[in-house]
């Protein structure tokens, strides 16, 4: 798809960077305007799913959060049909917090939010891969948990490579135009507030790792 997009837009970067919808203008360009506006509709409904399954994902850890951590109070609570609704609602509150805050401070559009947050996360996944992987380093090599054969180490050496390289590539040099500038800050943010909280908070930590430690077994 990406081949095709490249090849219809030729040499024009602008016209590529500054496309709305990519197979949407494609479509309307090539085939007629009603190709590209049922392709710019189905776009729409992607990313409503694409929001729509955030929320779902986000009040499932929430809830599980708060479930192992509170013994199923506060956000932990499920209500009498047995929906975690405390958590759906502090999820959504917080994403309409969001939007609010791009929309106002930063004269965000709708597309400049949804696309902020995807690069946001996608750092904030990047450094979570890595602790993940150097996790699972000291549990299969270091504390020896598991019988791993000692060659399988090259594996999470070689995502410990590539996930440094891409977080590098993407924060080397630094974005200097506004708005990319900030994405390594509200990441990095957002990573010092969590490292603080589990600092902060051992019992709570351990109490949360035990549970899903039992879980597992």
């Amino acid at each position: 798809m990406t081949a095709v997009e490249m090849m219809a837009f030729g040499s024009d970067a602008t016209a590529f960077h500054d496309s709305p919808s990519l197979l949407g203008d494609l479509g309307s360009r090539f085939a007629g305007p009603w190709v590209g506006d049922v392709i710019s509709a189905g776009a729409a409904i992607s990313a409503f799913g694409c929001c729509l399954a955030c929320v779902v994902g986000g009040s499932r850890l929430l809830f599980a959060l708060g479930r192992d951590a509170f013994d199923g109070r506060g956000i932990g609570r499920i209500s009498a049909k047995g929906i975690p609704a405390v958590a759906v609602t502090v999820v959504a509150l917080a994403a309409a917090l969001i939007i609010l805050v791009c929309a106002v401070f930063f004269g965000a559009t709708a597309d400049d939010t949804f696309s902020w947050a995807g690069s946001i996360g996608t750092l904030l996944l990047l450094v979570i891969y890595l602790l993940t992987t150097v996790g699972a380093i000291l549990l299969l090599f270091v504390r020896r948990r598991m019988r791993v054969p000692w060659w399988h180490l090259v594996f999470p050496i070689g995502a410990l490579v590539l996930l440094g390289y891409t977080v590098y590539v993407n924060v080397v040099p630094y974005p200097a135009e506004n708005p990319a500038r900030w994405f390594p800050v509200v990441a990095g943010g957002v990573l010092v507030l969590a490292g603080a909280v589990v600092a902060s908070a051992p019992g709570f930590a351990r109490r949360v790792g035990e549970r899903l430690a039992e879980g597992d077994a």
